[in-house]
């Protein structure tokens, strides 16, 4: 579209939909705009209504228009032609056909002409869409566009705040994925804060500040007790301060759980296992603190050194270490609904690139039936029986782009039912499965544990040099690369002559270790799409020889 002119947005939302593409308008409306064909009037009353959008009916006002000016139908009557034909009533449509007739020849246009002018209509008229409607959203779209593109920081925080009513913290839901779109943007995302973050997502630094009220069971009233009485009082000390400062009306103690394990108290210089393991503690020294304000009594928190205090509060925090990275970063998908902090997969990106043909976010162009492997961590596990009553079960395989539907069959999963655990990460083959929608299922063949990997399907690596795309010293520069990376793997190299022909070699001398590393360098070296890792499944003989035109893919 390249647009140049508020108008062409207008036309955008309107073309931008299955009938006009599928119809051929958007092209007509295109090759026009950038001058690679003149429109076509049949009429001067047509080019009078249609110049705006060069040619195409694009909006149901403009049917109106040519209804109106050329068949003297009058505009209330032609709304009401225009919904016939979107609705294929016929009587209705024959009984406005004939007045459009003769009101058009006693225009002075011939029979003929008004009788294609209305074939134009009732082709065009089932696509036309309300400009009105259409200009409504595309004040909008051009207004957050211009935002987007000259504030995108304030942008996001305010679309991102505009998220959090609703939250779906069982699904992949609009915050997360806006948080996502940030990190393509490379926005950074402040983690929440008692001490920085507010009720919404702000901007401070040009860094957009996680909002408290979008954590799990931390809503409104909770957030903005702690943001107010921040603001007021000054930053929260520690865990205690916090628990006596704020009302327990208003943030309870499973609110405050839900800040401790999303890491909103890590700023007081306190792990989270301390923390989490004085929280009934610290909640207790809040209520009475709070009974005490009430009844107008002297503050606990303040009587510690007045050695006429009777009551005494232990402020210490047990030495015990932090959680396992695994289960914090647990915790922070419970309240937040997704990892922020890090991903319980990052230490496996190289083994899964090693070996996975798709992620998440590259299955969806994949037709039904075809095969896959991926690697993610598996949750939201449900059991269930067929008719038969064979055990199945359907879980989610979440990896660092997003997840996909599973479904492990009663065979399947009488073999890998072990394997089938909440928070699992694992290594899954299986075949696409379309046919309940657009959105893709997974039918799982097999489950393997990422540590058998390599044992199980490794058997070394294939690389392509074309000739007439290589350097003269490219073999020798692939040879340093590998033998860096000394290991059992195999060794295969594919020349793909000038002369079309190509020679599949197998080297007795060096043997490798396949890594990510390798084939990043590898890549760089040949180009991609010239590597291909040799499976433990059969594959292509490569005892040394010449063939031609051989139909060995890599």
């Amino acid at each position: 579209m390249k647009p140049d002119h508020f108008h062409d947005i207008i036309a955008t939302n309107a073309l931008y939909r299955p009938g006009p593409l599928e119809g051929g308008m958007v092209d007509d409306y295109l090759a026009v705009k950038h001058g690679h064909k003149e429109a076509h009037y049949a009429h001067p009353i047509l080019q009078e209504i249609l110049e705006e959008t060069h040619g195409v009916m694009v909006y149901q006002e403009q049917v109106m228009r040519i209804l109106n000016r050329l068949g003297d139908i009058p505009l209330a009557n032609a709304y009401t032609c225009i919904k016939a034909i979107s609705k294929k009533k016929k009587d209705l449509i024959n009984k406005n056909r004939e007045q459009f007739l003769e009101g058009s020849v006693a225009n002075g246009i011939s029979q003929h002409e008004a009788s294609e002018f209305w074939t134009l209509i009732t082709k065009f008229a089932g696509y036309g869409f309300n400009k009105s409607h259409s200009t409504a959203y595309a004040l909008i779209a051009y207004q957050t566009a211009y935002l987007k593109a000259h504030y995108p920081v304030e942008f996001m925080a305010a679309l991102l705040s505009g998220d959090i009513p609703g939250r779906n913290f069982k699904r992949k839901d609009a915050l997360v994925e806006h948080l996502e779109d940030c990190q393509r943007m490379k926005i950074e995302i402040v983690p929440p804060d008692v001490n920085r973050s507010h009720l919404d997502f702000t901007v401070a630094e040009n860094k957009v500040h996680f909002g408290l009220s979008a954590i799990k069971g931390c809503g409104g009233s909770a957030a903005e007790a702690i943001a107010v009485e921040k603001e007021q009082v000054g930053p929260y000390t520690d865990l205690f301060d916090f628990c006596e400062r704020v009302n327990p009306q208003s943030c309870n103690r499973a609110a405050i759980e839900t800040l401790i394990k999303a890491g909103a108290f890590d700023s007081v210089g306190a792990r989270r296992s301390q923390l989490l393991a004085v929280l009934d503690r610290a909640v207790q020294a809040g209520v009475s603190a709070a009974a005490d304000r009430r009844s107008g009594q002297k503050n606990l928190f303040q009587s510690f050194d007045d050695p006429s205090s009777e009551e005494t509060i232990d402020l210490s925090l047990p030495d015990i270490p932090e959680l396992p990275e695994r289960e914090l970063l647990a915790l922070e998908k419970e309240v937040l609904g997704f990892y922020l902090s890090s991903h319980p997969l990052s230490e496996y990106q190289n083994l899964l690139e090693t070996y996975c043909s798709h992620t998440t976010s590259t299955i969806g162009g994949l037709k039904d039936r075809a095969s896959v492997a991926l690697g993610g961590i598996l949750s939201s596990i449900k059991l269930a029986h067929t008719r038969k009553g064979d055990k199945y079960a359907n879980f989610d395989l979440e990896d660092v782009d997003g997840m996909i539907r599973c479904i492990l069959w009663p065979g399947e999963y009488e073999r890998f039912a072990e394997l089938v655990e909440a928070d699992a990460i694992l290594f899954v083959r299986g075949t696409i499965d379309r046919r309940g929608g657009d959105e893709a299922n997974l039918i799982v063949n097999e489950l393997v544990q990422l540590s058998e990997l390599p044992a199980r399907y490794t058997r070394g690596a294939a690389f392509r040099i074309v000739e007439s795309k290589a350097a003269p010293d490219t073999l020798k520069k692939l040879r340093e690369i590998l033998r860096t990376y000394p290991g059992s793997g195999e060794v295969q190299l594919m020349l793909t002559l000038k002369d079309g022909d190509n020679v599949l070699l197998r080297s007795d001398s060096i043997q490798i270790d396949v890594t990510a590393e390798m084939r990043q360098r590898v890549d760089q070296l040949l180009g991609p799409g010239n590597f291909k890792l040799l499976t433990s499944a059969p594959s292509v003989a490569a005892a040394p020889q010449r063939r031609d035109r051989a139909p060995v893919g890599i």
